[in-house]
C-alpha cells in the first residue's frame, strides 16, 4: 500500500493493465476505485477497456438550433412528447425540408439525456470520493458586479485560491426560481489555516422564504461580490445526499456547465490485497466492495495524479506516462 506500487515499470511485462487471458490476482492487477456514496467500489483494469480516441463532432446550424430549443424546453419543464413537438415546430421554421427529422430529434434527445446522466454520475463520484468542509452560496450585488463580471471574476478568484492556498471547489451557477437572479452553489475544501477573510454569523429576514434565516458571511467575498454563505459540512451531511441532490437538480434544467478546480479525481488507481476486499458483486460486471479503512483521503486521494492521456498511451509508453502520486 505504498506509493511505490503506483510507479509504472519500463517494460511491457510490468504493464498494470494485463490481458484478459492472463492470470489475475490482486498482487499484479491495478484497480479503478471510486466511492458510490456509501462504500469504496473497485473494478479491475483490463486492456479490453481500451477505446479509440473519440472523433470530434462538428456542429451544424441545425445542431445549434436544436441545443437552443432543447434548453428552452427543459427550462419550461416540457417532457417526452411535448418536448419533441416543441423542438420539431421550432426546427421546421428554418429547416422545412430536413430529411428524417423525427429520427434526428429522437437521437439528439437520447444523446442529451445520456450526457446528462454521465455528468451527474461524474459529479457524484467526485463529490463522494473527495473531502469537502463547506457548502457555499455566492450572490452578486448590483453595485459591485453584473451577471457577466460576477461569473467571470468569481471563477478567476476561486482559481487563484486553488493555486495559491490549496482550495478545491466544484459547483454550478444557477438562477433563483423566484427572482431569476444568478448565483453560485458549490462545495469547498479549504485546508487548515488557508481561509481568507473573516466569517461572521448573521441573522436576517428572507423575503423569498418569509422567515428569519441564519447565514455565515465571509467579509472578503462580501466586499468583492455581495451576499454569501459559508455553511460548514460534516461527512454525514454529504453522505445522506441532500447537499448533492440540491446541486444536481439545476444541472438538467439550465444546461449550466459544472465548475471544477483542477486535481479533483473521479476515481483512483492502485493495487489491492485479498484482505482489503469485503466481497464481490455483479453490477454490469464484477465489482469489489472494499473495507472503509482501505482508502485514506490524505494518503491515497489528496495527492493522487493521473496523467490525462488515453489508456493506449499509458500502455505503449510506460516509462513516460503512468500513475503517479
Amino acid at each position: 500500500m505504498s506509493y511505490a506500487n503506483l510507479t509504472p515499470i519500463d517494460d511491457m511485462s510490468g504493464c498494470p493493465f494485463p490481458f484478459l487471458d492472463e492470470p489475475q490476482s490482486p498482487a499484479t492487477t491495478y484497480y479503478k476505485i471510486y466511492n458510490d456514496g456509501g462504500h469504496y467500489i473497485a473494478t479491475r483494469c483490463y486492456r479490453s477497456q481500451i477505446k479509440p480516441p473519440k472523433r470530434k463532432y462538428k456542429r451544424e446550424d441545425i445542431d445549434i438550433l436544436f441545443d437552443s430549443l432543447y434548453t428552452s424546453a427543459m427550462q419550461d419543464g416540457l417532457k417526452s412528447d411535448e418536448m419533441t413537438v416543441y423542438i420539431k415546430a421550432g426546427i421546421l421554421l428554418l429547416f422545412p425540408d430536413y430529411e428524417n427529422l423525427d429520427k434526428y430529434i429522437a437521437d439528439k434527445i437520447e444523446r442529451k439525456q445520456h450526457n446528462l446522466y454521465v455528468r451527474k454520475k461524474r459529479f457524484r463520484r467526485k463529490a463522494n470520493l473527495n473531502c469537502w468542509n463547506y457548502f457555499v452560496t455566492f450572490t452578486y450585488a448590483d453595485d459591485k458586479q453584473d451577471e457577466y463580471t460576477f461569473r467571470k471574476k468569481l471563477r478567476c478568484c476561486l482559481s487563484h485560491l486553488h493555486t495559491r492556498r490549496g482550495w478545491r471547489y466544484m459547483g454550478v451557477f444557477e438562477r433563483a426560481p423566484e427572482t431569476g437572479r444568478l448565483h453560485f452553489h458549490g462545495l469547498l475544501y479549504i485546508p487548515d489555516g488557508e481561509m481568507i477573510g473573516t466569517i461572521t454569523e448573521k441573522t436576517d429576514y428572507s423575503t423569498a422564504q418569509g422567515k428569519l434565516q441564519t447565514t455565515h458571511e465571509n467579509d472578503f467575498f462580501q466586499k468583492a461580490f455581495g451576499r454569501n454563505d459559508f455553511e460548514e459540512l460534516n461527512e454525514m451531511e454529504l453522505k445522506h445526499g441532500q447537499t448533492l441532490n440540491y446541486l444536481l437538480k439545476y444541472i438538467g434544467k439550465t444546461g449550466e456547465r459544472i465548475v471544477y478546480s483542477r486535481g479533483i479525481p473521479t476515481e483512483i488507481y492502485r493495487k489491492l490485497n485479498d484482505d482489503e476486499i469485503v466481497t464481490e458483486m455483479d453490477d454490469f460486471g464484477t465489482k469489489y466492495i472494499l473495507f472503509d479503512d482501505v482508502i485514506s483521503w490524505e494518503r491515497d486521494i489528496m495527492h493522487f495524479k493521473y496523467k490525462q492521456v488515453s489508456m493506449i498511451d499509458l500502455i505503449c509508453n510506460p516509462p513516460r506516462y503512468g500513475l503517479t502520486a
